[in-house]
């Protein structure tokens, strides 16, 4: 397969309850893992993203999500999976941008604005106004990325360049403006966890279904046990399934 026919896989691993995909109005991903209160969403994206505007692109995506929510970690690979597009993703917060932003190379491992946001949640746990040390924004830089940036001076230019804005900021992380009110948004969550829960119970449903014309084709009982295994739902789901369907009282 050639370079052009390849497409992007991102993978993003987020501290939450899951709640964020509706929040954000993101499409359903591809690949969907939980431990604990921590998951990771994958997602295939049409294009590989090779070229230095494409790249920026990307990394201007990966950097919403950290913005909007409590991002872990992010890995970017190549895939032959079939893709959606990045437009889909502009339901996350937008960035402010400042002129040092360009200045930097942020290269497509995302680096600048892992230590952009680390900087930024160091301002939020000790109070805004108050002056952060640069030693723990290079320690943190170099204990994760070391090993990914291109040398040590690359890497201590981007720490530079973010404790020397936010020091001329004041240490005050500029506000971000929110399209929604408190109102609508709750209301647009609740919209997109309706849609969600209709989108899954419609999808249970047709398993079932299937699952059901399967044993009546083989002359098997429709029953509680054999409906969920060959569903691959729980038995209260099918128990509930076979109620609707009139195969159960």
């Amino acid at each position: 397969m050639k370079l052009y026919e390849k497409n992007t896989k991102i993978s993003i691993t987020i501290q939450g309850d899951g709640s964020e995909i509706f929040e954000y109005s993101l499409p359903l991903p591809h690949n969907y893992t939980r431990n604990g209160d921590i998951y990771t969403i994958e997602y295939a994206i049409n294009g590989f993203f090779y070229t230095n505007k494409s790249v920026a692109y990307l990394n201007d995506i990966l950097a919403r999500f950290t913005l909007s929510m409590k991002v872990l970690d992010t890995e970017v690979s190549s895939t032959n999976e079939k893709g959606i597009e990045l437009s889909l993703f502009q339901g996350l917060k937008s960035i402010i941008r400042h002129k040092n932003y360009e200045a930097i190379d942020i290269g497509q491992d995302n680096i600048f604005y892992a230590i952009k946001y680390y900087t930024e949640n160091l301002i939020r746990e000790s109070g805004e106004g108050n002056m952060i040390s640069y030693s723990l924004i290079e320690s943190f830089a170099f204990a994760r990325f070391i090993d990914r940036a291109k040398d040590k001076s690359t890497l201590k230019a981007k720490c530079r360049s973010i404790w020397n804005w936010y020091n001329d900021k004041g240490w005050i992380i500029p506000t971000r403006k929110r399209k929604l009110t408190d109102k609508e948004l709750k209301l647009t969550r609740q919209e997109a966890g309706k849609k969600a829960h209709k989108k899954l119970a419609e999808k249970t449903k047709a398993k079932v279904l299937k699952a059901i014309a399967g044993l009546e084709f083989m002359h098997e009982k429709v029953n509680i046990a054999n409906v969920s295994r060959d569903a691959g739902v729980s038995r209260n789901t099918a128990k509930k399934y076979l109620i609707e369907l009139g195969y159960k009282k």
